[in-house]
């Protein structure tokens, strides 16, 4: 039996135990601590204990069980570097009835507005200097009233007027009056100069910015962005009902509203307010364009003018504001391209081929400046609209210069130097242009400048016409010639693509390769046949000349292939375009010469092909085994002493026997 324990050893345990957890909850601490991040602030020591501390250990069944210790937590992993921050959305507005009532007043007042300005006039209740000046009153005191809102909401919230409501706090009522008013004011000048003449454009344009741009510098000031996007709105849609129509005037107050945005965007990341803007004056000039085009009493001079500067705002603004993505950047820069478009056509030919072309020069030269390695991904973005929109600008250049004559000669040419420069600086998007140049050229030239009649037929007009005696007599020498031009430019489309695409890397393997060379090569045979049977007529505008164009085009066209098989022994390229030759020479035989050509013509082409295409296999056949026999004594030797073996450069593009470890094509 167990002797009962004195109460001073009992408080002698109890004071131990407790001594024990102490110390296991600074242990414990202590690991805590390790694992807090360097910048928290570490908490303060504890106090000593006033009581002395026993020196004996606590008992076992105090001790924390395995469980309770931390486990180590493992280092983040390593991440690349992450993208740029994007700037903070605003919050999405929420749609209360007090919010819908005030837009729906701001608007009946806008239009309250329109109608004192124009409908008024018919009943003769005010003269025009009382209808301006009353819209202007009006205006300035719905500013006045809504900042006024604004201040007592701040004073209700017990802090200065400049820091509270915040933006989502700001009663809708104040911005909805504030927008009015701008509105209002700004109606007011374009009335003034638009509809009564008060003020010239010089003063009236400069006076819209302000208007706007105190409206703009409010919705800044309160970090509104709905303010922003109500007095552009409000101005947009209301200010065509004032001018009647899209004119240049209205082009030019529109302009002045988007030049304000642009600072409160690129202040505020308000890439929205920007866009908004932009489409307004961009909608007002493609209105002037279809108008100037449909046969508008405007003047050239400022319908052109007006244009262009809502093309170089557009890009600017694009720029400035920094385009985060394609949708954006096409708005900004892309979409003012098309009045532009709409307008040089309009305009006498020397003119409209300046305005064209030298917007094409523009965009291209700023393709070249944005389309940079380290230029942002936005900026990237503009370049290929950029890109698109001086493609689209050359071609109507192109278009409006060549009014009479062979269109397609300029555009396969432009086609052809925009090939070069994407094969020198290896880029795609200089191809792309290419390959639409050459597509638009390519069916001008079927259509009109060299059709498949030309080389398919004879007497084929108007390039060659028949006398009425039966003798074949020359056409217009000048459409000989034309075609002859773009015959040539057809072959040389079709090589410079092809060195383009292997330059870029675009033949990586053999069917990639086949499919360009198929493509290519029948705009290239196309070409060739061309040539050689323009050239013979413009010798010989007779019949015997046809035959023997198309004698020389079948005996060249085995003999071409003769070659590229011969250097197809080293690369695959010139293996393909040979096979494709061969098929081409065969077709040709067959299904052209066989029916459309007679007597000894006929039989000089088969004979020729025929002799060109064995001879073609002899020398193919005796070049391949000697390749064959370099290759055996190359690996022979290669056995017998390994240190003499030849290096093959491991940027060797070559697919023959060097390049595929003494794999050889077939025969």
């Amino acid at each position: 039996m167990n002797s009962p324990v004195s109460q001073d050893a009992l408080l002698a345990r109890l004071d131990g135990d407790l001594a024990g957890l102490g110390r296991e909850v600074d242990r414990i601490r202590g690991v805590l601590q390790t694992l807090r991040p360097a910048s928290t602030p570490a908490p303060a020591p504890p106090a000593p204990p006033s009581t002395p501390v026993p020196a004996w250990a606590p008992p076992t069944a105090w001790a924390p069980p395995p469980a309770w210790a931390p486990h180590p937590v493992p280092p983040p992993p390593h991440r690349g570097p992450g993208r740029p921050s994007r700037p903070p959305r605003t919050p999405r507005v929420t749609w209360t009835p007090a919010r819908l009532l005030a837009v729906t007043g701001g608007a009946t007042t806008v239009l309250g507005v329109v109608m004192l300005l124009v409908l008024a006039a018919g009943r003769g209740w005010f003269g025009p200097e009382a209808r301006v000046i009353g819209g202007a009153v009006l205006g300035l005191a719905l500013v006045g009233v809504g900042a006024w809102v604004r201040r007592r909401a701040g004073r209700i919230h017990g802090s200065s007027p400049a820091a509270l409501p915040l933006p989502q706090e700001t009663p809708a009522g104040a911005v909805a009056l504030v927008a009015t008013g701008v509105a209002a004011l700004f109606l007011a000048d374009v009335a003034a100069v638009a509809l009564f003449d008060f003020l010239p454009l010089a003063v009236g344009a400069p006076l819209a910015l302000v208007v706007t741009a105190g409206g703009l510098a409010l919705a800044d000031r309160w970090r509104h962005r709905g303010l922003a996007l109500g007095v552009l709105v409000a101005s947009a849609l209301a200010a065509p009902l004032v001018v009647g129509a899209p004119t240049p005037t209205l082009v030019a107050v529109l302009l002045a509203a988007q030049v304000a945005a642009v600072v409160v965007a690129r202040r505020q990341a308000w890439p929205l307010v920007a866009a908004v803007a932009t489409v307004a004056s961009t909608l007002a000039a493609l209105g002037a364009a279809i108008r100037f085009l449909a046969g508008a009493t405007f003047s050239d001079l400022p319908t052109t003018v007006a244009v262009l500067a809502v093309l170089a705002a557009g890009g600017a603004t694009a720029v400035a504001v920094g385009a985060p993505g394609r949708a954006v950047a096409a708005t900004l820069l892309g979409l003012p391209v098309l009045p532009v478009l709409l307008v040089a056509p309009g305009l006498a030919r020397v003119p409209g081929t300046l305005v064209a072309g030298g917007v094409a020069v523009v965009l291209l030269l700023a393709v070249v400046a944005l389309d940079r390695a380290a230029a942002p991904v936005g900026h990237r973005a503009l370049a290929l609209v950029a890109g698109t929109g001086g493609t689209a600008a050359l071609l109507v250049a192109t278009l409006i210069a060549m009014d009479s004559g062979p269109a397609s000669v300029p555009l396969l040419a432009e086609a052809t130097v925009l090939a070069v420069a994407a094969a020198v600086v290896r880029r795609t998007g200089p191809l792309v242009a290419a390959g639409v140049l050459a597509l638009v050229g390519g069916l001008v030239a079927l259509a009109v400048d060299a059709p498949p009649d030309l080389v398919a037929d004879f007497p084929t007009r108007p390039f060659v016409l028949t006398a009425p005696g039966g003798t074949a007599t020359s056409g217009v020498v000048g459409e000989l010639v034309g075609a002859l031009g773009t015959s040539v430019l057809l072959v040389a489309v079709a090589a410079t693509g092809l060195f383009a695409l292997t330059r870029l890397g675009a033949l990586r393997d053999r069917t990639q390769t086949a499919v360009a060379a198929a493509w290519l090569g029948v705009v290239g045979l196309y070409g060739a046949t061309g040539t050689v049977v323009t050239s013979a007529l413009l010798v010989s505008p007779t019949r015997d000349a046809f035959l023997a164009g198309h004698v020389l085009v079948t005996v060249g066209w085995t003999a071409a292939a003769l070659v590229l098989l011969v250097r197809g022994l080293q690369s695959s390229l010139p293996r393909v375009l040979g096979g494709v030759l061969v098929v081409a020479a065969v077709v040709k035989l067959v299904f052209f010469d066989l029916t459309a050509l007679d007597g000894l013509a006929r039989v000089a082409a088969f004979l020729g092909a025929g002799l060109v295409l064995l001879a073609a296999g002899a020398g193919y056949a005796r070049a391949l085994a000697g390749v064959s026999g370099a290759a055996g004594a190359a690996g022979t030797s290669g056995a017998a002493a390994p240190a003499a073996a030849p290096t093959i450069p491991a940027s060797s593009s070559t697919d023959g026997p060097a390049a595929t470890g003494g794999r050889h094509p077939e025969a």
